[in-house]
């Protein structure tokens, strides 16, 4: 922490602070001016050019670190991955349980499959004891209605010679006015028995099909939330949930971290009056306490567009909270021996300097 508030003395000051001393793990490194090798870049050429920026940073995998959680609520039936476990994309690492989701999907396939086979029945037509069937079903129907008709007509003409009463006559109407619809229902029975089916028909038939094919299909779906998947290949980094837990989508809860350590990263967060100067392409050195003795180098890969609030504190008394910083990421060359998580100070060089070699800044 004291290496990064210092080197920001030594970076803001610029020419004003020549006569400023080194801090005491760079000092101790340096080489007095009439032995100064190629290998080491000087105090004060730090303070006189002003090449370097100082940030503070974080290691983290090339994949940045994904928090994995389902999409729907529900208890968590298995976490199938321990920390440390590697993991492939697409593969299954914690389930909900989906008793209920299951049952339902069962449900829509069956009213999916009775949609399809009534919209086939009507596209196909009928088979020939069934043509037959619908062909005397009018025939019926037929000699019905005549009779009734004749039946109307006969007391119709009772009534205007009153010998009956109205009251027979309407009812002799109503029976034939039901006969002549029956004839008509069994008429189109027939039509579609001979694969006459009406157009409309049809496309009601298909259309009930097609609405329970996609329920079928969104049970599927829902389904499949039940289940989490890894979206890269890496390293399970943590566990933040257990089988037994609730888990919603009304807050956040995470059930695992995965992240490729493959490659590591430095995300580091410069101060926006050192911003305009990061570009792509630049080199860097990452330092941390715990490599004392040892450099990262690395070179500037992506940044950010705009500033925005500090989220790496560095937990010292005069850290500015409130400071709007500019989010940089650090490709490391070599890695060996760093975790994610580990936490120091990261060197931009700004300037156009001379090449790093050699232990140029521990």
């Amino acid at each position: 922490m004291k290496r990064l508030i210092l080197l920001m003395i030594l970076v803001a000051a610029g020419v004003a602070a020549v006569s400023l001393r080194a801090p005491k793990w760079l000092a101790d490194r340096l080489p007095s001016p009439e032995n100064a090798t190629k290998t080491y870049v000087s105090l004060a050429r730090l303070q006189t050019e002003n090449e370097w920026i100082a940030a503070y940073g974080r290691v983290e995998p090339s994949s940045e670190e994904r928090n994995l959680a389902f999409e729907i609520s529900g208890v968590i039936a298995t976490v199938e991955v321990l920390e440390g476990d590697p993991v492939t994309a697409g593969q299954q690492v914690a389930s909900l349980r989906a008793g209920d989701r299951r049952a339902r999907l069962e449900a829509a396939k069956a009213q999916e499959q009775a949609k399809l086979a009534q919209y086939q029945k009507l596209v196909a037509g009928a088979r020939k004891e069934e043509k037959s069937s619908a062909w005397a079903a009018v025939k019926r129907a037929e000699t019905v209605m005549k009779n009734l008709k004749r039946e109307m007509v006969r007391r119709q003409e009772l009534l205007s010679k009153n010998l009956i009463a109205k009251e027979e006559v309407d009812r002799a109407i109503k029976d034939y006015r039901v006969a002549e619809k029956q004839y008509e229902e069994a008429e189109q029975q027939h039509l579609i028995a001979q694969n006459q089916s009406r157009k409309e028909d049809i496309a009601s038939s298909y259309a009930e099909y097609d609405a329970a094919r996609h329920t079928a299909r969104e049970m599927v779906e829902e389904l499949e939330k039940t289940v989490l998947r890894s979206p890269i290949d890496g390293t399970v980094l943590r566990t933040h949930r257990k089988a037994g837990e609730n888990v919603s989508i009304f807050f956040e809860a995470p059930v695992l971290t995965v992240g490729n350590e493959e490659a590591l990263n430095v995300r580091a967060e410069v101060d926006e009056d050192y911003a305009v100067r990061v570009k792509k392409g630049q080199e860097a050195l990452f330092v941390c306490d715990a490599f004392p003795d040892r450099e990262f180098k690395g070179t500037v890969t992506r940044l950010s567009h705009m500033t925005g609030r500090k989220l790496l504190p560095t937990d010292t008394p005069g850290d500015k909270v409130d400071t709007k910083v500019l989010e940089v990421i650090v490709s490391l060359k070599d890695s060996a021996g760093l975790i994610t998580g580990i936490t120091g100070d990261v060197l931009i060089r700004t300037g156009a300097a001379q090449q790093i070699s050699g232990n140029s800044i521990p």
